[in-house]
């Protein structure tokens, strides 16, 4: 019985081992959460601003054959897809994963963000063009996002890709999160339907040119919101993870007690049996 009880300490001991480390793990994601959280909240606004310029400036275009509004004639698509680089994080990666096979082309080309992600394709065959293991900090000077649409709109403009689309999980809330896909070329023009700016706006030399410019800027920022909103819902998906794992943990820290003082209890009432009968065998 003793063996049976270190055997129990030892189990309880390596829960609370346990507990402790994905305690300290969901304060880090916390931590995380919020400071991406606040890099969020700043960027929206921004990136909203874009579109009401851009939505100006459309409005003086008469071509609607515009470059960006229109597809090439091609079948091939190009996905960029944001995953993790680290673990741990529920099925944060698992949802991307299904969302991929279920909704894109095995023929497409993509740029894999998160080393996760680009182990899982590379595994299951896919065609990765570009791929980036680390995953910049929550630091909006980063310049993957340029680097990203420099990329795309080089493919674009040469007519390689019928469709440039982005793949990243959308936070909703810090309980729910799911896969979306956004098409990043050709534009939607409705994205700019019913988008105002009051300031009159003096556009050289035409406003294609201006919107030659203005293309690209938008893209880089949607990108960079796109990343930081995957990477919050990363570490959203990571703390309530964690939180449910130290939860479990606590819960069976409290059954192995439970059973430990049981196993305790009954060695204790044997020996006293065997000790009073013993007593009884020397009278």
């Amino acid at each position: 019985m003793s063996a049976g009880l270190q055997q129990s300490k030892n189990r309880i001991k390596s829960v609370s081992a346990t507990q402790k480390i994905t305690s300290a793990m969901e304060l880090v994601a916390t931590s995380k959460l919020k400071k991406v959280k606040d890099l969020n909240f700043k960027i929206t606004p921004f990136k909203k601003e874009t579109i009401n310029i851009i939505s100006s400036v459309i409005n003086n275009v008469s071509d609607k054959d515009y470059l960006f509004f229109k597809s090439p004639n091609q079948t091939k698509d190009l996905i960029i897809i944001v995953t993790s680089s680290l673990g741990l994080c529920g099925g944060y990666n698992n949802n991307i994963f299904k969302y991929v096979k279920e909704n894109v082309d095995i023929s497409s080309d993509l740029i894999v963000l998160g080393s996760k992600g680009v182990s899982h394709f590379k595994n299951n065959n896919y065609h990765i063009i570009s791929e980036y293991n680390e995953l910049p900090p929550f630091d909006v000077k980063e310049n993957l996002s340029s680097l990203i649409t420099y990329k795309i709109v080089k493919d674009f403009k040469n007519s390689k890709y019928k469709s440039i689309k982005m793949i990243y999980t959308k936070f909703i809330n810090t309980l729910t999160f799911e896969p979306t896909i956004f098409q990043l070329l050709p534009i939607n023009p409705k994205i700019f339907k019913g988008k105002k700016n009051n300031k009159e706006l003096l556009l050289e030399p035409t406003a294609i040119d201006v919107l030659d410019e203005l293309i690209p800027f938008y893209l880089t920022s949607t990108i960079k919101s796109l990343i930081i909103e995957a990477q919050l819902s990363e570490q959203a998906s990571r703390r309530m993870a964690m939180e449910n794992a130290t939860d479990n943990a606590n819960e069976l820290k409290e059954q192995l007690m439970l059973e430990y003082n049981k196993a305790r209890q009954a060695a204790i009432t044997q020996e006293i049996s065997e000790i009073s009968g013993s007593a009884e065998a020397l009278k």
